[in-house]
């Protein structure tokens, strides 16, 4: 996924600055906690699972194909 990202940026030569998300376990229990993986462009963050063909922004209410990404930037850029 990370690739994609990064080859749609690149093409798109847009500036934009990409955070790996991480497992967070919770000592003492069975709970862990996923940190999606976060991708920022002016002021938007783009928010990205593992294995995930969705990708959210700002928070988990508004969703876009991940596929459509590219004209979603291109569109509100």
């Amino acid at each position: 996924m990370e690739k994609k990202i990064n080859n749609l940026l690149n093409f798109n030569n847009i500036k934009a600055k990409l955070e790996n998300g991480n497992i967070i376990s919770l000592s003492n229990t069975n709970i862990a906690y996923i940190e999606p993986h976060s991708l920022e462009i002016k002021g938007i963050t783009y928010l990205f699972f593992n294995e995930c063909e969705d990708v959210y922004m700002n928070d988990l209410s508004r969703s876009i194909p991940l596929k459509e990404l590219e004209h979603f930037i291109k569109c509100t850029f």
